[in-house]
């Protein structure tokens, strides 16, 4: 359980939309959905990306297993689970971010849909009364995208570590269970 929250926490854009919330007394304006064709940039990048890789700059431990090993490899020490993120960029301009549906037996499932737009790596999203910038770098071949993060871990010591994570994430035809 620790884990999936971690995971939530670490992931900037889902942090950055998850976080805030508003409804129509509170008096927060929310940002208007993102609307309009699809750019031909935006065309051949829409589709279903997973999650594939979760490289730290600095190595730590967070798995429990009573081992001192850590490592830079953030990805091999969360649960099929905890790495089982998809985003779908629609044709439409809607998206729908995904986890824990292809993991098998995940009981903490998580849909947050929204809309984006792509200008040259520049990547926005707007869901949950919240808009996210994110520059991105996207490979030569278009079949993937990562981006950095700063984040705060809290490794198995109870310490707390502040490190730079590379996300990745591979376009797919029909996302695999993990």
């Amino acid at each position: 359980m620790r884990k999936s929250i971690l995971i939530m926490k670490s992931l900037v854009v889902i942090a950055a939309l998850s976080i805030v919330s508003c409804n129509t007394d509170d008096g927060i304006q929310c940002p208007d959905a993102l609307t309009g064709d699809l750019s031909a940039t935006e065309t051949e990048f829409s589709g279903s990306y997973k999650l594939v890789a979760m490289e730290a700059d600095e190595a730590i431990d967070l798995t429990e297993d009573n081992t001192d090993n850590p490592m830079t490899d953030v990805f091999a020490q969360y649960t099929a689970c905890d790495r089982d993120l998809v985003y779908k960029f629609m044709s439409n301009r809607n998206l729908e971010y995904l986890q824990g549906y292809s993991a098998v037996d995940c009981t903490n499932k998580l849909t947050f849909p929204g809309t984006w737009n792509l200008i040259g790596n520049d990547l926005t999203l707007v869901a949950n009364c919240s808009s996210q910038r994110i520059m991105i770098e996207k490979s030569a071949e278009g079949d993937k995208f990562s981006y950095d993060a700063i984040l705060h871990f809290r490794d198995v010591n109870g310490a707390s570590k502040t490190i730079k994570v590379k996300f990745t994430f591979d376009k797919t035809v029909n996302v695999q269970p993990v």
